[in-house]
């Protein structure tokens, strides 16, 4: 018995790496097919061989080690759910009393849960190389960026609406003496629950024109200017977003947005998180106040945009480098 349960752990253990190795080359073929995309769409006059047929390619090879990974995550399952019913069978007396005795003798007081969201945001030029500095899109009067919103956690349509409310809500609201950043010019000070209704506000006569109109699309291809990925895997580094910017020069090309373990976020929470990560989009970095929205970790429940936020991206789309204390100031 005992024997026959080491072979059954050690089987486990062999599929979750395997698993892994998998999952990891599927990450890099996926970034594969939008470095090409972004290639392919480029007006760039360098000439890319057979951009289609290499996208058709990787397609084909995506499409098998997704197979896999659902055919050993279906073996994992199996062998799992075997094991842990031989467990809950032995340990289901215990806990029937260890909680008849808690039950009796203590009140269980509800644990509050942390909700500190933790971002990342890289910028990487075509040829992958990371780089810093603000960058800017360069767009034409009156054309919107295309938003790409790919389910693939299948969340649901409440929490699609958060991820829309974040980029097209128009509402905003003034308060007055808010905590949510310090500024010793104002004492009253308005703030945005989404993109659309900020940059609205924002000075048009720029020397880059700052977005002002967003076309909202979902598919699972990674077309639209923006994509945003609403994924079922958890960071390892406790991420709750991440931003990756793919540039030409200082002229933003393409961004990926990917929020981890979007199902197991709040409403509040995913909201946030697009709210902060379509800030970098847009090309605003990190600011230092830990108060503001665009602090690379979110601690506020009232994590709207701020005043400050829309003025660091005009200065941004003037070809000025906001401080790095922008929002603190």
């Amino acid at each position: 018995m005992t024997l026959r349960m080491t072979d059954k752990d050690y089987s486990i253990k062999q599929l979750r790496t395997k698993l892994e190795q998998l999952t990891s080359e599927l990450n890099k073929t996926t970034e594969q097919i939008q470095l090409l995309e972004i290639f392919d769409n480029s007006k760039s006059e360098i000439i890319f061989a057979q951009p289609e047929q290499e996208i058709s390619e990787l397609i084909r090879k995506q499409n098998t080690i997704s197979h896999e990974i659902i055919t050993i995550k279906k073996k994992i399952q199996k062998l799992s759910a075997k094991t842990i019913l031989k467990v809950e069978l032995l340990i289901l007396p215990i806990v029937i009393v260890l909680l008849f005795f808690v039950a009796t003798n203590y009140t269980i007081l509800p644990v509050e849960q942390n909700s500190t969201i933790k971002t990342h945001y890289v910028i990487e030029d075509l040829q992958g190389n990371s780089l810093g500095d603000y960058k800017h899109w360069s767009i034409i009067s009156g054309t919107p960026l295309t938003v790409n919103i790919k389910n693939h956690a299948q969340v649901s349509d409440q929490k699609i609406q958060d991820v829309e409310n974040a980029i097209m809500s128009t509402d905003g609201s003034t308060q007055n003496g808010s905590p949510l950043y310090n500024s010793a010019s104002a004492m009253k000070s308005e703030y945005f629950q989404g993109w659309q209704g900020a940059v609205q506000t924002a000075y048009s006569n720029t020397k880059y024109l700052i977005p002002e109109k967003f076309n909202l699309i979902q598919s699972d291809n990674s077309e639209g200017d923006i994509v945003v990925t609403l994924s079922t895997v958890k960071s390892e580094d406790g991420y709750s977003g991440v931003t990756r910017t793919i540039v030409n020069g200082n002229q933003i090309l393409k961004v990926f947005i990917t929020v981890f373990d979007s199902n197991k976020l709040t409403d509040n929470q995913l909201e946030s998180t697009v709210r902060q990560e379509f800030g970098h989009a847009l090309g605003l970095p990190y600011t230092e106040n830990p108060e503001d929205l665009m602090h690379e970790s979110i601690t506020t429940n009232q994590s709207y945009i701020s005043e400050c936020d829309v003025n660091a991206l005009q200065k941004i789309y003037n070809d000025v480098k906001p401080p790095s204390n922008f929002c603190n100031i």
